[in-house]
């Protein structure tokens, strides 16, 4: 007997609960970060490892991880969920 394969839901493009924040993360010649962060409690799910020049540069970095639509997230930014 075969079993049928469920199907995927497609993202459907619209409002996301993430959101990119840029922020001043180190000093030096590239002291900006980006991170991904659940607006519904407010804690970081993925941060840059890279640093950018200008807020712009870690903006637009930012905004194109989180249009993947891959944003793990990580066991310990929601314990118990």
């Amino acid at each position: 007997m075969r079993q049928a394969v469920p199907q995927l839901t497609p993202v459907v493009p619209g409002p996301s609960r993430f959101r990119v924040r840029v922020q001043l993360v180190v000093a030096g010649l590239r002291p900006y970060g980006w991170e991904i962060y659940d607006e519904e409690d407010g804690r970081p799910v993925r941060r840059s490892t890279s640093r950018f020049r200008s807020s712009a540069e870690g903006w637009q970095a930012g905004v194109a991880v989180l249009a993947q639509n891959d944003v793990p997230i990580a066991p310990s930014a929601h314990p118990g969920r």
